[in-house]
């Protein structure tokens, strides 16, 4: 079988569009099937090539996915894919239209708001099985594509699959994550770790995950220099369970990253900085696997005072961090990829 992937990754667009296709190109790699990626610009290309995909650049407006026909219509032509999967929010119906006359198609979904002519709609978000896509394909008179919903298909990466949980102790140097995306276009990062540096919290560093689009990365690499002992700051990370395994507590931006927090069991607090965040705040807090500290866009100060308390709340609560760690490790087991694959894969044996 041979795949296709659409998807791109930049400053305006977060990079967990690449990564959540790459985990699924993955698993379609060990089972021998043949992957392309197809991006608008060269920024996710390093990424896609070090994980060993070949990828085409189409040097095209991401905005408008739409127009670039006549650019990847050649390319997609020559690869000539059983299957395209679709990873952006700019997709129109005229976009679908013309891609479904050259291969399958799938979407993945984030909001679900709009039914799009395809034969797999995949949303693994905490929410996507409260989505009513039926009644949304309805209404549109389309037919139901095949529904992966739900955590169950959550696509990690390859080295989640089998890797172990943390085990959460009681005593000793209490190391937290903090994790903003790959922008961090709301300059989260600084404002936290300024606030986390006026609390006394003993034997506690705040661990600052900076991601390759950062406007603030000599900020925060100087706030280290000044405070070596409270603050920490790692890039370019290559074994996340293994990094995750490394710490306490999490603080995060509510995409991607929370469901490998989850797959790890990293006690932890999530708060929003897009829209297409918001759901998954929400869910996982009404569900109570997950606290929110709100979100950022429109309470900016509210959720860092939260995450700031919620440092010392969880430190000195050894119990909630157990039990906290236990919701989470059963809502993801890390096998979302391969879920996703075979359904993939069934799909164009079927047609």
């Amino acid at each position: 079988m041979k795949v296709l992937f659409r998807a791109d990754s930049n400053k305006v667009i977060a990079m967990g569009h690449v990564m959540r296709c790459l985990s699924i190109a993955d698993a379609l790699k060990e089972e021998k099937n043949e992957v392309l990626f197809l991006t608008a610009s060269d920024d996710p290309v390093e990424l896609i090539t070090r994980r060993g995909f070949d990828v085409k650049v189409l040097n095209t407006d991401f905005e408008h996915p739409a127009d670039e026909f006549t650019v990847s219509k050649p390319l997609i032509e020559a690869f000539d894919p059983d299957i395209t999967v679709v990873d952006s929010y700019y997709v129109t119906d005229a976009f679908f239209e013309k891609l479904n006359t050259l291969s399958k198609t799938c979407y993945i979904d984030d909001y679900g708001k709009e039914a799009f002519p395809v034969d797999v709609l995949v949303n693994y978000n905490i929410y996507g099985p409260t989505v009513p896509y039926i009644a949304l394909y309805a209404k549109k008179g389309l037919a139901l594509p095949k529904l992966c919903l739900g955590t169950e298909y959550t696509p990690l990466r390859r080295a989640f699959r089998d890797a172990k949980p943390i085990k959460i102790k009681e005593k000793g140097e209490f190391k937290v994550l903090l994790s903003t995306g790959g922008s961090d276009a709301l300059s989260m990062a600084k404002d936290i770790a300024d606030k986390f540096l006026l609390t006394r919290l003993k034997d506690v560093s705040l661990n600052i995950l900076v991601g390759p689009f950062s406007k603030d990365r000599d900020y925060l690499f100087k706030l280290e220099k000044e405070n070596p002992h409270r603050i920490k700051i790692r890039e370019n990370i290559t074994d996340m369970p293994g990094f995750l395994s490394e710490f306490d507590l999490a603080l995060s931006a509510a995409g991607s990253t929370s469901y490998e927090i989850c797959r790890m069991g990293v006690p932890a607090m999530l708060f929003g900085i897009a829209d297409n965040q918001n759901m998954i705040n929400k869910t996982f807090d009404t569900l109570d696997i997950i606290k929110s500290a709100g979100s950022a866009e429109s309470e900016r100060e509210r959720v860092i005072g939260n995450l700031i308390a919620f440092i010392k709340e969880a430190k000195e609560n050894y119990q909630y961090r157990v039990s906290a760690s236990e919701k989470e490790r059963k809502t993801v087991d890390g096998k979302g990829a391969m879920r996703i694959a075979g359904v993939l894969n069934g799909i164009t044996i079927k047609n």
